[in-house]
């Protein structure tokens, strides 16, 4: 039994200890595996350590989880700066070069330094930490997509809490508010998608909703828990991973209206939850830049 995999078994018991005994971390806020999965992915130091300053949240770390992390290839650099986010950071200077050879009287070549293999899209170096979805409003800058619920819009009779809203048969859900907070400009869009615990690509579904008053509507079927979108409302985008974890969707946007990247099965019928899923809005064409492609 190698020490490494002791170690390893040693952090999986304590993450789930944690888990269990204390107060749960904010939805999105950097756990101990997502360290780890970014030095899986080959993220540099600087890289890691960026995201973890980032969070601003110090990891009360034990002996056994700093012998794991270590086993695990987290360096001393990255443990120091969990414990302690808030000191500077500077970057290490780069090794001096060897003395020259007496036998050559030419200094050797030095080895090449081992490099990371960067991600095959190097804008999401730049996306936030936290889990969601992103509009890329340039190389640079990207735009939070709001989580939104979708709540039924109607509430006849006694079976309300279990039928939803109901129009002609129809199970029909809202988003409150007449449009999105993100505008986003066309013909086409691209969007990167954070997974959070236990989310999947394969969860995403992008659809159009109505404007309706000061809501926007959403038509769910006939059948409560098991919706059925009709056609005309499912658009189609694809998607791309880039490092596990985190995809990157490409949408086309021929035509002006509201949408919403809704997460199937994330409806809550004891709560009166149809579901929920990030929400934006493409304007129509000669739209000045504070309605087009900006965050209000």
């Amino acid at each position: 039994m190698t020490r490494a995999w002791v170690a390893g078994i040693v952090l999986a018991a304590l993450s789930l200890l944690r888990a269990q005994d204390a107060p749960k971390v904010s939805e999105g806020a950097l756990t101990i595996e997502d360290v780890l999965t970014y030095a899986m992915q080959g993220m540099t130091d600087e890289f890691i350590i960026n995201q973890v300053k980032r969070n601003a949240k110090p990891f009360d770390l034990n002996s056994d989880e700093v012998a794991a992390l270590r086993e695990r290839g987290i360096s001393d650099a990255v443990i120091g700066y969990m414990r302690n986010p808030s000191q500077p950071y500077t970057p290490p200077p780069p090794p001096a070069p060897p003395p020259a050879s007496s036998n050559t009287g030419s200094p050797p070549q030095p080895p090449s330094p081992a490099k990371s293999k960067p991600p095959s899209d190097p804008r999401i170096l730049k996306l936030p930490p936290e889990a969601g979805i992103y509009y890329l409003k340039s190389e640079v800058d990207f735009a939070t997509l709001d989580l939104k619920p979708m709540v039924p819009s109607k509430q006849p009779g006694k079976m309300a809490s279990l039928s939803g809203g109901l129009l002609n048969g129809h199970i029909v859900g809202s988003l409150i508010g007449e449009a999105a907070k993100t505008r986003v400009a066309g013909p086409s869009a691209i969007f990167f998608f954070r997974l959070g615990e236990k989310a999947s690509i394969d969860d995403l579904a992008l659809l159009s909703v109505d404007p309706s008053g000061n809501q926007r509507d959403l038509d769910f079927g006939k059948k409560p828990g098991k919706p059925v979108f009709p056609v005309s409302s499912v658009k189609q985008f694809e998607s791309k991973e880039i490092v596990p974890g985190i995809y990157r969707l490409t949408v086309p946007l021929s035509k002006p209206g509201e949408y919403i990247f809704f997460i199937l099965g994330s409806g809550d019928e004891k709560k009166g939850l149809l579901g929920k899923g990030y929400d934006f809005g493409v304007d129509k064409p000669g739209k000045t830049p504070a309605a087009s492609g900006v965050t209000k």
